[in-house]
């Protein structure tokens, strides 16, 4: 910015006046240069600070979150090539519930199933104050992204399964769930093969025959993330629903 000094007319100026010289200018537009520019400096810096200090407070409050996450999402099982095994790689996993009667959890399992599944006792199983075993099925619960003619395309599938709670004082034994994934598929022209009849396609855990429908490869690397994923969270959180929901359902 220049500096300027008021007069009538430039012309009523003497040659020697008292106007700043060319090289005066430049010297006065240099020192502002080099201020704005320590000011700009010191406006980067500052927003660099700031935006770091975000970043920290955002991955910390990302890293909280995961850790409630984790800590309120129980993993009672994890699925392998021969089914759901436990953490200590058993068929079953044993839920702690001290100062409770064997009869009074057995009750609060059955109330909470009766709870949350439509028309249970068609599938329902029991040896009074002993056992419940439910067997379900859920129609296309499991999406898992499939390679079609056109690229990659979302399948959905259904799951019927089986779960078993067993009961002692202050424990509940589950067994790993036994499910199967399966999806029903229309007939298609499949060119000179003709045309191919309807049929049920089920998921395997391991390759069965020229099947490419498995999810684990034989050494144990798994093919769809998706489903393999959809499966474990499944399962643990109906698990977990049925627990929680037991623990619960005579506080009212």
């Amino acid at each position: 910015m220049d500096t300027a000094i008021a007069a009538s007319s430039p012309y009523d100026q003497p040659l020697h006046s008292s106007f700043p010289s060319f090289s005066g200018k430049v010297n006065i537009k240099r020192g502002l240069c080099t201020h704005v520019e320590r000011s700009l400096s010191e406006e980067k810096n500052s927003t660099l600070k700031t935006l770091k200090m975000m970043n920290i407070k955002k991955a910390l409050s990302m890293a909280i979150l995961l850790l409630v996450a984790q800590l309120s999402f129980a993993q009672y099982f994890k699925l392998t090539q021969n089914g759901f095994v436990s953490n200590d790689n058993s068929d079953f996993t044993v839920v702690d519930v001290p100062n409770v009667k064997q009869k009074d959890l057995y009750k609060n399992v059955l109330n909470a199933i009766n709870t949350l599944y439509k028309n249970p006792q068609k599938g329902l199983s029991v040896v009074e104050g002993e056992s419940i075993s439910i067997t379900a099925y859920e129609e296309e619960v499991l999406p898992i992204k499939l390679s079609s003619g056109l690229g990659k395309a979302i399948r959905k599938y259904d799951l019927s399964y089986k779960l078993t709670f067993l009961f002692k004082d202050g424990k509940i034994r589950i067994n790993s769930p036994d499910f199967e994934a399966k999806r029903y598929v229309e007939g298609s022209y499949r060119g000179a093969s003709g045309w191919s009849g309807d049929e049920w396609v089920t998921l395997r855990m391991k390759k069965v025959g020229k099947s490419k429908l498995y999810l684990f490869e034989d050494n144990g690397k798994v093919r769809f993330e998706d489903a393999y994923t959809g499966l474990n969270n499944h399962f643990n959180s109906l698990i977990k629903q049925i627990i929680d929901k037991s623990g619960t359902i005579n506080n009212w």
